[in-house]
């Protein structure tokens, strides 16, 4: 894969510089200009790549990841972040005023079940990220005060998934831990 990334950027570094070559050459020359075929051929290349462009957004429009009529959650999860801890609840929203008694670093979700993370925070912005049991990231997204974030996961496997804070957020930051136990 890296290997054809590679040489698609390399034939593309090419014709760009055969190209800017051609031009940088042609204007050496000093020379009539006849605007009409000029103009044809700006419309010619305006329209190819109007085709090009529509047809890449009718092939790739159909496989957004949230198509709008995506059917309901199987499980919402309220995940909450304040300085230093996740709050994981599915009934009671944690704010300052109730952390003591909402907060919950850890919910239980069903294998194969579609949970809907709904993220935000209380203090300043973190970043939650979800990691399977074997340590690699399966998720993540922003948690910003003020706005919810909605993070959709299906857990093939049971295991114990840990939500980690990715967004530096004081000295406390490496504590900051959530847990999702499927089952």
């Amino acid at each position: 894969m890296q290997v054809t990334a590679f040489a698609v950027f390399l034939v593309s570094t090419l014709v760009i510089l055969a190209v800017f070559g051609v031009v940088a050459r042609s204007t050496t020359v000093h020379r009539e200009v006849d605007y009409a075929s000029a103009n044809r051929l700006r419309l010619l290349f305006f329209v190819s790549l109007g085709i090009i462009l529509l047809t890449f957004l009718v092939l790739t429009l159909p496989r957004l990841p949230y198509p709008a009529e995506a059917s309901a959650a199987d499980r919402v999860v309220l995940a909450v972040g304040k300085q230093y801890a996740w709050s994981l609840t599915e009934s009671t929203t944690p704010t300052l005023a109730n952390w003591d008694t909402a907060y919950s670093p850890v919910t239980t979700v069903p294998v194969g079940a579609v949970v809907e993370f709904r993220v935000t925070t209380l203090d300043v912005n973190h970043g939650f990220s979800l990691y399977a049991p074997d340590g690699t990231l399966m998720a993540q997204t922003q948690a910003m005060p003020g706005y919810v974030n909605r993070l959709r996961v299906v857990f093939d496997a049971p295991g114990t998934y840990t939500v980690l804070c990715l967004e530096f957020c004081g000295m406390g930051h490496h504590r900051m831990r959530g847990v999702v136990e499927v089952r």
